[in-house]
Formats: C-alpha cells, sequence, structure tokens
C-alpha cells in the first residue's frame, strides 16, 4: 500500500473513529436532555435531527470507517445491503440538514415582531414539515434504491464494487442539482438568511422574561451551530463536485492517490456535521449543562420513580 493509502487509513482511523462515537453518545444524550422539551416546536426538530443524525453516522461514517480503515465492506458481497446503504445515507445527510434548516426557519419565525408570523413556529407546524420531508427525501433516495449495484470493480482489492449503475440522466442530477444545489446552495443559504434574520430580530423582540430567556437559548443554540455546520460542509461539497466533473479525465496515479487521501479528510469533516450538536448546545447554553449534571440527571430519575410509586400504591 502507497504512503497516502497508508496515511489515509490511518486519518479514518484515528480520526473517524472518535468522531462516531462522540457523535453516537452526543446525540443519544440529545434526545435524553431535549425530551422533557419535545412539546417545543424548535426542540422538537432537534429531536429529529439527532435521530436522522445517528442513521448518518451508522450508514455513512461507520460503514466508511470499517471499509477505509479495515478493508471490511459487506456492500461488496451483498446486493441487498448494497442498496440500503447507499439509498438510507444519502436520505439520512439531507434530513438531517433539512431539520437544521428547519429548526433555523423555527427561530427565525420565533423571533419575529409579527404575531401572525410567530404563530408559524409552533408543534404542529414542525410534525407536518418532517412528514413532508421524509416523503420528499425518500422518493429522492428512491433511484438510488434501484439503481444501486454490484459493478466489476477495476482495483485488485476486491471483485465488485457497489456503485450507481451508469446512467446519464442520473449522474446529471446527482452532479449538478442534488449534489450542488440539496446539500450545498439550498441549506447554506437558509441558514445563513435566517441566521442573520433571527440575529436582528432577537434584539428587537420584547417577551415576557421566561419565554424570552428560552428562546434565547434555543435561538444561541441555532446561531452557533450554524457557522460549524457550513464549515464541515462546504469542503465536502466542493470536493466532491470537482471529482465529479473531473472524473472523465485521464489521471495519474498519484494525482488519484492524493485526491483519496483529500477525499478521505473532507469526508470526514463532513461527519462533523452530524456529531456537533451535542457540543455546540453543550457550550452555547447553561440550562444544557446544568441538565447534564449527574447529580441532576440521577434526581429527575428518582422523581420519576417516585412518582411511578406512588401511582401504584392503593387508594
Amino acid at each position: 500500500m502507497s504512503s497516502n493509502g497508508d496515511l489515509a487509513r490511518a486519518i479514518t482511523i484515528y480520526c473517524g473513529i472518535p468522531i462516531l462515537v462522540c457523535g453516537t453518545v452526543g446525540n443519544l444524550l440529545n434526545l435524553v436532555l431535549l425530551w422533557q422539551s419535545r412539546r417545543n416546536s424548535c426542540a422538537f426538530l432537534f429531536i429529529c435531527s439527532s435521530i436522522f443524525n445517528c442513521f448518518a453516522l451508522f450508514f455513512g461514517l461507520f460503514t466508511r470507517i470499517l471499509n477505509v480503515g479495515f478493508g471490511l465492506d459487506w456492500s461488496q458481497t451483498n446486493l441487498i445491503w448494497c442498496k440500503i446503504r447507499i439509498a438510507f445515507s444519502e436520505a439520512s445527510f439531507l434530513l438531517s440538514l433539512t431539520c437544521i434548516c428547519l429548526a433555523s426557519v423555527d427561530r427565525c419565525l420565533a423571533s419575529c415582531r409579527s404575531a401572525t408570523l410567530r404563530k408559524l413556529s409552533r408543534l404542529s407546524t414542525a410534525r407536518i414539515s418532517i412528514l413532508v420531508s421524509i416523503i420528499f427525501w425518500v422518493c429522492h433516495a428512491t433511484p438510488n434504491l434501484i439503481f444501486a449495484n454490484l459493478l466489476p470493480s477495476s482495483t485488485a482489492n476486491s471483485t465488485f464494487v457497489c456503485a450507481i449503475t451508469p446512467n446519464q440522466i442520473l449522474s446529471n442530477y446527482q452532479t449538478y442539482f442534488s449534489l450542488l444545489v440539496y446539500l450545498g446552495v439550498l441549506p447554506t443559504s437558509i441558514l445563513i438568511s435566517t441566521g442573520v434574520l433571527t440575529y436582528r430580530n432577537t434584539s428587537k423582540l420584547r417577551l415576557d422574561y421566561q419565554r424570552e430567556l428560552i428562546q434565547k437559548q434555543l435561538t444561541n443554540m441555532m446561531l452557533i451551530q450554524i457557522p460549524v455546520i457550513l464549515i464541515s460542509t462546504v469542503p465536502y461539497i466542493t470536493f466532491s463536485e470537482y471529482r465529479a466533473l473531473t472524473s472523465k479525465q485521464t489521471k495519474s496515479a498519484s494525482r488519484r492517490e492524493i485526491e483519496n487521501l483529500a477525499t478521505n479528510i473532507v469526508t470526514l469533516m463532513f461527519y462533523v456535521t452530524f456529531t456537533c450538536q451535542f457540543f455546540v448546545f453543550f457550550f452555547s447554553s447553561p440550562k444544557f449543562r446544568r441538565q447534564l449534571n449527574p447529580s441532576v440527571l440521577c434526581q429527575r430519575k428518582h422523581r420519576v420513580s417516585h412518582d411511578f410509586t406512588s401511582t401504584k400504591q392503593p387508594a
């Protein structure tokens, strides 16, 4: 194996595994800590985002670590797993980003001076938005489920490779629209525009103290997450677009190795998008940190247990 190949393997193992572990644990903690606020529209969207983050880390990062880091790729031998992995990984990526965009829009609406717009920031709207998003992205990923196949490999390492069956229409759609618009331009535009509007609106909106405190914390959690997501996704989208546009060029072996190494680096950066949420919440919200305090968690568990026992006692 070349030095670049060894370096890519080392980076995938020693950077990918910590990202996977931190992301999985962090997203599970998000579910626990945000569950009591699930009737808040923004918190509900954060919960959905954490669920889709776990799917993205499993179907995307975990399988990549096994493949690049340890040479284990079940999608090269199992057609069903090949189809599921390609379809579910893309759908989970897009659903997670959609949840963050919806949460950003929700914060923008909640901070508006117009009472009519603020009323749109409610749980029923968030639930409908999530349902529509799931239907849309599942339909979007269906062609991947259909056209994913085990194709003859051009390398000596394996007999087959899991990939999309060559299709010019689907290839153009993925390169010029799906990757560029759905993963790049659209979420970036939504996050930046709603982030700027929310920041401007929060200084003008006057609410009662308790509601203002809650809204401010949720808004801070959202605003800090936006630049982290942009920093981790833009390099991946840019380099992926470059590779797609230059895929038919004749490249030297050294150039291919360098591009493969760069692909591993920007891909691992991309998975930070699905890992960072818990850490953003932890550092931006004092209330979130207090909820994480072990003594508070124990007290909450004891209180729930006590209430449950009390309800079981005969009158």
